[in-house]
């Protein structure tokens, strides 16, 4: 390619981009650009979604009493994730600690989820995942 060509190329703008997306994240780059994204799955779904597949991990315990003690604290995980922004920090970091110590498994896939943003969860789960991920790190090393 010569430099002319190249040089028309470059000068040429881009007056908008629009993308319309369903079921998925995107992002529009350029002068005018917008982006539109419409999500068919809704908080609720997706708060059930998360606590179902924790649930079915919990029912893989070989021990009756441990499948208990998870089941526990899911559910009261989930009580709290329901509350959207009015969760409690305390409680949260309660039941992840608890959820740790009776089901190591489990609370890695509960605090990898959370790590990333849920549709209805509140910041404070991810705040409580970071931290609890951070501190069992620590322990071991």
């Amino acid at each position: 390619m010569n430099k002319k060509k190249l040089r028309q190329s470059s000068n040429q703008s881009n007056e908008g981009i629009q993308a319309n997306v369903i079921n998925a994240k995107s992002i529009a780059v350029g002068k005018g650009a917008t982006a539109v994204v419409n999500q068919n799955i809704d908080s609720k779904e997706e708060i059930d979604e998360i606590f179902s597949s924790l649930r079915q991990r919990a029912e893989s315990l070989k021990s009756e009493t441990d499948k208990d003690e998870a089941n526990i604290a899911i559910s009261a995980l989930e009580k709290e994730a329901r509350k959207g922004d009015n969760a409690q920090e305390k409680v949260v970091n309660k039941w992840i600690n608890f959820l740790f110590e009776t089901a190591p498994d489990i609370w890695e896939v509960a605090v990898t989820t959370f790590l990333n943003p849920v549709k209805g969860v509140s910041l404070v789960f991810q705040k409580v995942a970071d931290r609890s991920k951070s501190e069992k790190v620590a322990r071991k090393e």
